[in-house]
């Protein structure tokens, strides 16, 4: 049986290893979904306000469209098309109709409610308390008061989070 040197081996092993990783790397970048924020949630139609179950006058542009009595949001790019739509449970108080501003973000946090949450996306105010959108990742608090947290599931949570920079635009309608 022939030896080979340890160094030897050890090269061959990294390389057959490596080799792996970039035949596995390619299979999966051509399974990945074209657009990440649509994936499972993607509208068919181009999205103008009025369209792809927009509501009407919900602004233009790059911007998170959020409707308080449809208890729903959609996440609509600056050429109008709706990257995902999907529902959410509104919070108390709701927030101001219009157009607001992303004005800060935080990983993980607790809610008003005593919630665990992550992806928090604050755009607006209702005398000192922050409006915006939360996925609870525990339980509330028995006996909590409610919170003005819009609430979406983490996956939905993870799509905003991506989308909704500060300064995004977040078009509030009724």
């Amino acid at each position: 049986m022939p030896r080979f040197a340890s160094g030897t081996l050890v090269a061959g092993l990294v390389t057959a290893a490596l080799a792996t990783v970039a035949v596995l790397t390619a299979q999966a970048a051509d399974s990945a979904p074209a657009n990440p924020y649509a994936a499972g949630h993607a509208e068919d139609a181009a999205g103008a306000c009025g369209h792809a179950g927009l509501p009407a006058d919900c602004g233009s542009g790059m911007r998170v469209v959020y409707s308080i009595a449809g208890h729903r949001v959609w996440l609509v790019t600056g050429a109008e098309r709706v990257l995902r739509a999907y529902p959410v449970a509104g919070g108390d108080p709701a927030p101001p109709l219009g157009a607001h501003e992303v004005f800060a973000r935080g990983a993980r946090s607790s809610g008003g409610d005593g919630a665990a949450v992550e992806h928090v996306v604050l755009f607006a105010q209702s005398g000192d308390t922050n409006i915006g959108f939360s996925a609870a990742v525990g339980a509330a608090k028995a006996g909590a008061r409610p919170t003005p947290a819009i609430r979406e599931s983490r996956a939905d949570g993870d799509a905003l989070w991506q989308f909704a920079t500060i300064g995004t635009t977040v078009e509030v309608v009724p």
